[in-house]
């Protein structure tokens, strides 16, 4: 399966072990999301072997079964190519974008160490011929142009003589990975840089993070995620050193649903016992088989003002075992202090209560004190100090939901976002000022939200103006 166009194959039941990089030649970049590329040489003949995985499939438009792989910069490396490689680099399809026949009940452990965003089954890196060069270039992290999925139910490259063209409603399928299971991996259970995925039945024990999906579209049901089983970790470096996290959403473009997902022994133990009193809880940090202080079952990516999140993610039927701290919004870089325009518009549709608790249909918003009282809409809603997250019951006010407007009114100040102003991770600038700061305020109507009882002012509106919040039914009306 080297050059892309290979189909209609079956490979089945078949063990990958102690798969390791050629030359010393190996991806890592530690924690970042991009790796240096590389080329094709007298010493690496095929660039993609800088991730030497148990098992390599460049199309997935075959039946992978039953396969168990152990090792490797990943156990299953499925690259991205936009167009055939060597004999065949001129035949007319895109394997990227090929739909999967059977991807089922594969197994992967004892990888992942390499590099932080790796996975057991990793859905990402592109490997392609420059413009006007016959040699190969691999990259191997995240790569948002070459390194893109769209499965499509209309073949583009047969009936429009265009691989490029776009994929329209009614048109787009999803990846199907079903019946697959990790265990003792430092990195994600599953990562995938692309979009439209389906997973089904889909375990992870003793994970670094259960499942990392940082693109568009993902459908996951019946997920079981053990972020420590209580083993004594057998692998470089020790756990404490590594997250147990179950699942993380990221601040912008993703549209996932999660049904009948369970999580067990993750997030930390330490300080958290707002949900769980129990002393087995979580986990703590010892060396054996503890993990990071940091931990969290859910996690809320918050750190940027040029990337915010509209409408994004809902859940149903999510139970915990013995888990310790289980909502953290996560900033890297300032930890929430300045807020973000993400921080402030963080939101989660908990269609029944599992997620938060509360057993009745959920919306979940920031609970970041700079939002004032823009998810504070009653006093009935439940505030969580671990995230901190606003719970808001739906059935307290008639058609109670959530909303996205996009405000625009002088192109001139919008146009600087992601460049002067409201960047990327970047939120205070040399001398200590505000990069992103609010140069207006929004508010409900109704006497709670007036200026007596919210100081703020309202929500923040900066240059970067979406605003996503709850609407209908609000107690200040």
């Amino acid at each position: 399966m080297e050059d892309g166009v290979e189909e209609d194959n079956t490979l089945s039941f078949n063990l990958a072990a102690h798969i390791h990089p050629v030359s010393n030649i190996v991806a890592n970049s530690g924690n970042g999301q991009t790796i240096p590329v590389f080329s094709q040489s007298s010493d690496l003949i095929l660039p993609a072997d800088a991730t030497a995985s148990g098992f390599y499939v460049t199309n997935l438009h075959n039946d992978i079964i039953g396969n168990a792989a152990s090792g490797g910069w990943s156990g299953f490396a499925l690259p991205v190519l936009h167009s055939p490689i060597g004999s065949n680099k001129n035949v007319n399809m895109r394997p990227a974008d090929r739909l999967t026949k059977k991807f089922d009940g594969n197994t992967a452990h004892s990888t992942g160490w390499w590099w932080s965003h790796s996975g057991a089954f990793y859905s990402g890196g592109s490997l392609y011929y420059p413009p006007g060069s016959d040699r190969l270039e691999y990259n191997a992290g995240r790569d948002q142009s070459k390194g893109r999925r769209a499965p499509c139910l209309v073949d583009k490259c047969v009936t429009r003589n265009n691989c490029d063209d776009y994929c329209g409603d009614g048109e787009r399928a999803w990846y199907e990975i079903s019946n697959s299971k990790v265990f003792m991996v430092a990195s994600p259970g599953l990562n995938s840089w692309s979009g439209r995925m389906e997973i089904t039945n889909f375990e992870a024990h003793d994970v670094e993070l259960g499942m990392e999906a940082l693109e568009s579209g993902f459908g996951i049901d019946n997920l079981l995620v053990e972020c420590r089983s209580g083993e004594s970790w057998a692998m470089p470096g020790t756990p404490n050193q590594v997250n147990a996290n179950g699942f993380f959403w990221y601040d912008t473009g993703q549209e996932h649903i999660i049904t009948n997902a369970k999580f067990r022994n993750c997030g930390s133990r330490s300080n958290y016992d707002f949900y769980d009193t129990s002393p087995t809880r979580g986990c703590n940090t010892n060396s054996d088989n503890g993990c990071k202080a940091g931990s969290t079952v859910w996690g809320l990516l918050t750190h940027s003002d040029q990337h915010t999140p509209e409408i994004m993610q809902a859940t149903r039927n999510i139970t915990y075992e013995d888990c310790g701290r289980r909502f953290k919004l996560y900033d890297y870089k300032n930890n929430n202090s300045p807020s973000s325009v993400s921080g402030r518009n963080q939101n989660w549709l908990d269609t029944d209560g599992s997620a938060s608790g509360l057993n009745e249909p959920t919306i979940i918003g920031s609970g970041l004190s700079d939002a004032g009282k823009w998810w504070d809409v009653e006093p009935d809603t439940v505030h969580d100090p671990d995230g901190p997250l606003t719970f808001i019951k739906t059935y307290n006010g008639p058609q109670r939901g959530l909303g996205h407007i996009r405000l625009r009114w002088k192109n001139s100040i919008h146009n600087t976002v992601g460049s002067t102003s409201c960047r990327n991770g970047d939120k205070i600038d040399s001398k200590g000022n505000l990069l992103c700061p609010a140069i207006g305020r929004i508010r409900h109507v109704g006497p709670l939200f007036d200026i007596s009882n919210d100081p703020s002012g309202g929500l923040p509106i900066t240059a970067n103006s979406e605003v996503a919040g709850p609407v209908g039914g609000l107690a200040g009306h």
